[in-house]
C-alpha cells in the first residue's frame, strides 16, 4: 500500500513539473502580428518604404511576420520582371537579397531601356547559378505566381502601392515616418496581446 501511495505520489510531482515547464514555455511565446505588404519594385513611394520595412524587420523581427506580396503596375513597364526576377532569386532562397538589391537600385535599373542583363549581374553578385535564374525568369510559372499575388491584392482592395495590410486590416492612410508606422505596429502588437 506504501508503494502504491508512494508511486501516485511520485506521478502526481512529475505532473506538476510537467505542467509548469508547460507554463514556462507558454508564457515565452513571442506574440507575433502578421504585416502584408503589397508592392511594386519600380514604384518611387514603394523604395521610399523599403527602408522602414527593414528597419521594423531588424527591430520587432521575433514579433512580425513580413509577406512580401507582388503588385506589379501597369504603367511601370518594368515591375513585372523585377517582381519575377526576385521570384527567380527566391527559388535558390535569395529572395530577400534580391528585393533588397531591386529597391536600393531602383533609380539604375528602372531608367534603363532593357533592365533583363542588370538583374542577371545582381544574379551574379549574389552567386545564383545563372541558368537556373535565366529559366526562372522567364517561366511561366514565374510569370503566373506574380499574377496570382497582384490579382489576391486586387480581391483584398489594392489599388496602389505600396499597400499594407496588418491582421488583415488595410493600412490607410499610411504613416508618412518611420517612426509613426512603428506605433502603429505597436498598437497592434499591443492589442493582440491584450
Amino acid at each position: 500500500m506504501k508503494k502504491v501511495i508512494s508511486i501516485c505520489f511520485v506521478i502526481f510531482v512529475m505532473s506538476l513539473g510537467m505542467g509548469t515547464a508547460q507554463a514556462q514555455s507558454d508564457s515565452s511565446e513571442v506574440t507575433k502580428i502578421t504585416i502584408t505588404e503589397f508592392s511594386d519594385y519600380q514604384c518611387p513611394a514603394c523604395a521610399s518604404y523599403h527602408p522602414f520595412v527593414k528597419k521594423l524587420k531588424k527591430e520587432l523581427g521575433d514579433q512580425i511576420e513580413l509577406k512580401l506580396k507582388h503588385y506589379p503596375l501597369n504603367m511601370h513597364q518594368f515591375a513585372a520582371l523585377a517582381a519575377r526576377a526576385a521570384e527567380s532569386a527566391g527559388n535558390q532562397d535569395k529572395f530577400y537579397e534580391m528585393h533588397n538589391m531591386l529597391y536600393e537600385n531602383q533609380q539604375h535599373w528602372s531608367n534603363s531601356v532593357n533592365p533583363a542583363p542588370i538583374f542577371e549581374n545582381y544574379a551574379k553578385k549574389l552567386g545564383l547559378d545563372m541558368k537556373e535564374f535565366r529559366n526562372d525568369l522567364n517561366a511561366a510559372e514565374t510569370q503566373k505566381a506574380v499574377m496570382e499575388e497582384k490579382k489576391e491584392g486586387r480581391k483584398m482592395g489594392v489599388n496602389s502601392t505600396p499597400t499594407f495590410f496588418i491582421e488583415g486590416e488595410k493600412l490607410d492612410p499610411l504613416p508618412r515616418s518611420y517612426n509613426a508606422f512603428k506605433k502603429v505596429v505597436e498598437k497592434y502588437l499591443a492589442k493582440k496581446k491584450g
